[in-house]
């Protein structure tokens, strides 16, 4: 069960490059665009792009989830894919053109929203019909490796292109990426899903995968903790540009060089998150570990990311950045194995759209909130706000025994089926 044993498999090798190719795209353009808005809009309207992307994301994941559960994943993906590299090709062209640059990208973020609904149900429920069930941990861990890798890598890219020649650069390669991607997911096989029976409607098997949820305490709490504990990260999320704008003047540094400062700072998280994810994959958690560990690792994340705010030179802020990163890379493999693992196949894409229901429900909010309340306070107090609020729900994860049992529990309407 070895690292290279997992990396042997053909299809999963094939999958994890179009996966690579299409998130170096995404970070290109998702650097290139907070970027862009930060600095025309400020705070609020940072905080709205984000806001635009998720109401476009979060209603149609149900959907999402539904659809991956009863086509196949590879094909949901490669559409998908498609689809984002249309939109943004129409933003590209709109831009060229002269389109206001705030509104072409709100309207571009919530189209974009609504096609990764789709997309990250399909590459999440893909992954354990590509590997044996032996092999979950090695094939997150890898995943990790390769998307956290590629992620950096585009954030550095796309903050150099952003920084030279503007955002319409960074959006004409994202297309390229997702055309490259799609042609890489075309080569590989559809898995037909395996269903025991047709369930009478949408609504059913929504309300199948709910049951299920409800049946795993440590699942049914995860998605909760996760929701409130991302109101305080994505609030957090807000302030970095505003943190490296602050840092660039104290070093006297210039537009270009404040740009690719931000995006040095995603890329050693990246880098993190790839040595977190290795040390997961080398490494793995026995199951009756997992809860309690990735519980400990979110909670001290929450301490790594004030410091992000402190009066401190960019070089410390680097540090716990990396810190931040490697133990955020360490418990999504966790948390990945365990969804892998301990759900069964042909529910694995709603509940894996249910998953990011529950950690996203509030981001549309929380951004907005953040943005707010930086600019009517600062940075610092924003930071401690949220911070508050993510050591609070992850001690309820920590001190309740079923919350911390991250293990599949049989019940009658759901079985365990060897």
């Amino acid at each position: 069960m070895s690292m290279r044993e997992t990396w042997n498999i053909p299809e999963f090798r094939r999958f994890l490059i179009g996966d690579g190719i299409n998130t170096i795209g995404n970070s290109i353009f998702i650097v290139g665009m907070s970027w862009t808005v930060a600095q025309i809009g400020g705070p609020k309207i940072y905080g709205l792009i984000f806001t635009a992307y998720f109401l476009g994301h979060l209603p149609l994941l149900v959907f999402g989830g539904m659809v991956v559960d009863r086509f196949p994943r590879r094909t949901v993906a490669l559409i998908a894919d498609l689809a984002e590299a249309g939109i943004i090709s129409i933003a590209t062209i709109l831009l060229f053109m002269g389109s206001p640059v705030i509104d072409t990208l709100l309207v571009t973020a919530f189209a974009v929203g609504g096609a990764s609904a789709f997309s990250m149900p399909a590459v999440n429920a893909l992954i354990p019909d590509l590997v044996e069930d032996k092999l979950l941990a090695q094939a997150s861990s890898i995943r990790g490796i390769s998307i956290t890798a590629a992620w950096a890598l585009g954030l550095i890219i796309g903050s150099l292109l952003v920084g030279k020649w503007g955002i319409e650069i960074c959006l004409a390669i994202d297309v390229i990426t997702f055309l490259i991607s799609a042609f890489i997911l075309f080569t590989i096989t559809e898995i037909p899903i395996r269903r025991e029976e047709e369930t009478s409607s949408m609504k059913e098997e929504l309300l199948e995968a709910i049951r299920f949820v409800k049946t795993q305490p440590w699942l049914f709490a995860g998605l909760v903790i996760a929701m409130i504990w991302h109101l305080g990260d994505s609030a957090i999320e807000i302030g970095v540009p505003f943190i490296i704008e602050q840092k660039g003047i104290e070093m006297n540094i210039g537009m270009e060089g404040k740009a690719l400062m931000f995006g040095i700072f995603g890329a050693i998280g990246a880098v993190g998150a790839m040595i977190g994810s290795a040390i997961g994959g080398i490494y793995p958690i026995p199951k009756k570990h997992r809860g309690l560990v990735f519980y400990i690792l979110i909670g001290t994340i929450a301490w790594s990311m004030l410091m992000w705010a402190m009066p401190i030179p960019y070089w410390l802020i680097l540090i716990f950045v990396i810190l931040e990163g490697i133990m955020g890379g360490s418990l999504m493999v966790i948390w990945r194995t365990s969804m892998s693992d301990s759900v069964d196949q042909y529910l694995r894409g709603r509940v894996n759209s249910l998953d990011s229901i529950g950690s996203l429900i509030f981001i549309p909010l929380s951004p907005l909130l953040g943005g707010w309340l930086i600019e009517e306070t600062n940075v610092l107090f924003t930071y401690m706000v949220a911070v508050s609020i993510m050591i609070l729900v992850t001690t309820v994860g920590i001190i309740v025994p079923s919350f911390r049992k991250f293990e599949r529990i049989e019940s009658g309407l759901f079985p365990i089926v060897e």
